[in-house]
């Protein structure tokens, strides 16, 4: 079999597990509560089934890169396989045997496999093409990449809705035959790498480790709206301490090792560090991208859970553009590709945030995902992977792009303590306006009183709302705001009207005897109620407007935010240089 053949069947072999660990980070997410009803767990400890996974597998990548560096890539990657294999099982399994703690369990064995998966595929088809063809297969990295991440949920929801909500292990067993196709294709893959010539950086990896989980447990527990507060959460503040106290004892600890597990100068050589910084901005990008589906569904009065098909159109254009930039790559450099990416993300969010948002119609929200789309797949991976190891030597491959894969994953668990605020923001003001432009309630006249009018909105702020009418309000969407807010004005009318009848009786008081009698309240209240549920639906389309223009303030905040963090990453990706050293490896 020739070089090329070679080549190929090794691309097809880390593209498989490159999709099968990309999925696996959303497919779980539809998927949570259906997986929590099983088990009769709380919400709280429900959260720990993605907590867990996104924890270990940021502390396995450094350690399992650094492994593949060492001993072996083909011969740690099969095993990473594996193991995601024999995990996948394990959390499948646990639908009909098992608890929550056995299936948690078996999600840590998972993620030990996933964190091995994605920087040693990246390293093995860096080194092993052409500098040529090496462009073009990073490209079909990033596009595989973005694709799977992009469609996780999506493919999740799916399989729910084939096998049933009671046989959710499917959503991990599907991971079976891709890791068997894998495993067979991998028999006649050739050795690439292996020194162990000095001890395993061990004390090193505990301090990492302990590092790593402390940060991303503090910043996934942290509320950036909210900074003050939250960051005095026992939480956040513990963890953040341990982290700042474990740093100078790993810069210590690593100045000393032979074979240090995270290499030092990464942070010190300018290049390498713009490369990291622009690795953080497209992890903060990426995760910007799971409220799409929402701001879709109120643009375009779409029902809630319906929006994601609009991610599905964006994840073709972001898989059309990463293998495209891998071409530009080749013919150009990967400075120019990632220049161009943020660019059109810049471009693509701004345009979210000011023109959809004031002109929201369905062909003005796809101009905005196509630029966004296309920035995703400019950037994600597939530039800064070629940079990082443009500057590395290709004995530290693995390792550092893992470097690069964890500096991302922070971003990822950053971005949606920053995103959510503007929606949560959004979300408070929602009651306010709606109220605003609600019409009054007239209570007709009666003997002793002429015709009066009653401010729906104060008496909303008074706290004579039912909680259950509440809780409809703030899951609203664009397609049921008029029907919530007459359940909601129905249930105040509700609770006022005992309150008037009295109020009626009091001031009847001083009629003369016998004068109120004849006085039937009947009929004054009746048609009230119906009388003020017919005028909410003669405000339909202000309502309606009001709801959706409170809403996307939010989301025109979010995306402006997006847009100012791809225009930092523009700046910083015209400092890069367009440095070439990677030699190809024989497969």
């Amino acid at each position: 079999m020739d070089n090329n053949k070679k080549r190929i069947i090794a691309l097809i072999i880390f593209l498989l597990g490159i999709f099968m660990g990309a999925i696996d980070s959303g497919i779980v997410s539809p998927a949570r509560d259906v997986i929590k009803n099983g088990f009769g767990i709380s919400e709280s400890l429900s959260v720990w089934m993605i907590t867990i996974y996104t924890l270990v597998y940021a502390v396995s990548m450094p350690i399992v890169s650094k492994l593949s560096d060492r001993y072996g890539r083909k011969r740690v990657y099969i095993i990473s396989i594996l193991t995601f294999a024999i995990g996948s099982s394990l959390c499948g399994i646990s639908n009909f045997y098992g608890n929550y703690t056995f299936f948690l369990v078996a999600r840590v064995i998972q993620a030990i496999g996933g964190g091995g998966i994605m920087p040693i595929a990246n390293a093995f088809i860096g080194i092993s093409f052409p500098p040529e063809k090496r462009g073009t297969a990073l490209g079909f990295v990033g596009g595989i990449y973005g694709i799977a991440t992009i469609l996780g949920p999506t493919m999740g929801s799916s399989i729910l809705s084939t096998a049933g909500n009671d046989h959710w292990g499917w959503i991990f067993f599907i991971n079976l035959p891709i890791s068997l196709i894998i495993l067979a294709l991998s028999i006649n893959l050739k050795e690439n790498l292996g020194e162990a010539k000095s001890r395993m950086d061990l004390k090193g990896s505990v301090v990492l480790s302990i590092m790593i989980l402390s940060l991303m447990y503090a910043l996934t527990n942290l509320n950036f709206g909210d900074l003050s507060k939250s960051i005095q959460d026992t939480k956040v503040y513990p963890f953040l301490i341990i982290f700042f106290i474990f740093v100078p004892l790993f810069i210590l600890v690593e100045k000393k090792a032979q074979d240090p597990i995270l290499n030092l100068s990464y942070f010190r050589e300018k290049q390498i560090l713009l490369t990291l910084i622009l690795g953080f901005i497209t992890g903060v990008g990426l995760m910007a991208v799971t409220f799409i589906p929402q701001f879709a569904e109120n643009i375009l009065k779409l029902k809630t859970g319906t929006g994601g098909y609009l991610v599905t159109f964006m994840s073709v254009f972001a898989g059309v553009s990463a293998p495209l930039g891998g071409k530009f790559i080749d013919k150009y450099s990967a400075k120019l590709v990632t220049v161009l990416g943020m660019i059109c993300t810049a471009f693509g969010t701004f345009f979210l945030a000011f023109y959809t948002t004031k002109y929201p119609n369905f062909a003005s929200i796809m101009i905005g995902l196509i630029f966004v789309g296309f920035g995703m797949g400019f950037t994600m991976g597939t530039p800064l992977n070629y940079l990082m190891l443009s500057f590395v030597d290709e004995k530290e491959s693995a390792s550092a792009l893992s470097t690069l894969s964890l500096i991302r994953s922070i971003g990822v668990a950053v971005s949606p303590n920053i995103m959510i605020n503007f929606i949560s923001e959004a979300g408070q003001k929602v009651q306010g306006n709606l109220m605003a432009v609600m019409p009054k309630i007239t209570i007709p006249a009666y003997p002793g009183a002429g015709k009066t009018t009653i401010d729906i909105a104060k008496m909303s702020s008074g706290g004579k709302l039912s909680s259950g009418a509440l809780a409809k309000l703030q899951s609203a969407d664009a397609t049921n705001i008029v029907s919530v807010i007459k359940d909601f004005a129905g249930d105040m009318i509700d609770k006022i009207i005992p309150g008037l009848k009295g109020r009626m009786m009091e001031s009847m008081g001083n009629m003369p005897k016998g004068a109120a009698s004849h006085i039937d309240f009947n009929k004054i209240f009746s048609g009230l109620k119906a009388d003020y549920l017919n005028k909410i639906d003669a405000k339909k389309e202000v309502i309606e407007k009001t709801f959706q223009s409170t809403i996307s303030a939010g989301y025109k905040n979010m995306f402006i935010t997006a847009g100012i963090i791809a225009i930092i990453g523009l700046v910083a990706a015209l400092m890069l240089s367009n440095k070439k050293k990677i030699k190809a490896k024989n497969i």
